[in-house]
């Protein structure tokens, strides 16, 4: 298996065991099994939310947690789980037809 990396917490995917699951049970190539199961991601929380709560296990990844939670902080918003995919039109403000579904995105919420 190709080294990747989750791309809700950034944890690398070395082996298929490692991988999530689909609703229909089979593999998830992007999640982990530690984020993702049965097509659902386990944590329904923010991205603020979630790197506080990976920043817990920076000294497995050999850091601080005030290292791991600054790592987090730069790397969560590129991947995909927490990665924006408005148009710029849209995240510039007030979009009631925004259909973002990233739980960061506040396009739909008027200001």
């Amino acid at each position: 298996m190709e080294n990747k990396l989750c791309q809700s917490c950034g944890m690398p995917i070395t082996k298929d065991e490692e991988l999530g699951t689909n609703k229909d049970g089979s593999k998830n190539s992007e999640y982990c099994k530690y984020c993702y199961t049965n097509g659902e991601f386990i944590n329904p929380v923010t991205m603020e939310e979630y790197i506080d709560m990976c920043s817990k296990y920076g000294e497995q990844a050999g850091m601080t947690e005030e290292e791991m939670k600054e790592y987090c902080t730069k790397l969560f918003p590129t991947l995909t789980r927490w990665k924006c995919t408005c148009t710029e039109e849209c995240a510039s403000g007030y979009n009631p037809n925004c259909t973002c579904t990233n739980p960061e995105c506040h396009c739909t919420e008027k200001r």
